[in-house]
């Protein structure tokens, strides 16, 4: 029942959420190591991988190593970190409230059906 095309896309969003949860807590943890890289998801790559009807998984998410792309500094800011925490918040509450829908759209269909 739930394995629609919407719900697949809604779960695989919500893995990557909470996986980026912990890379930004993990940025943070390490904010005063040494030579740490500091690593994010790229969610434009798991979005399309989500389009191709690919379950978003570890073995073929998108986390990248940010550093590697800037030459110039690799160190984690708490401002930064913290920005891009609360943007991933925002994106779990629109998520929860997309969820939320699906699931009262299938409950008015199933009461249509039943009367």
């Amino acid at each position: 029942m739930f394995q629609t095309e919407g719900f697949n896309t809604l779960k695989g969003l919500t893995d990557a959420i909470m996986q980026r949860q912990e890379i930004l807590s993990n940025n943070l943890t390490n904010i005063e190591t040494k030579n740490y890289v500091r690593q994010d998801i790229d969610f434009s790559r798991v979005l399309s991988g989500l389009k191709n009807n690919s379950a978003f998984n570890q073995e073929n998410e998108s986390v990248i190593a940010t550093a590697r792309y800037r030459d110039h500094s690799n160190k984690v800011t708490l401002e930064s970190e913290m920005s891009k925490l609360y943007d991933n918040h925002l994106r779990y509450m629109l998520l929860v409230k997309s969820i939320g829908h699906h699931f009262e759209h299938m409950k008015k269909a199933l009461e249509v059906r039943a009367s």
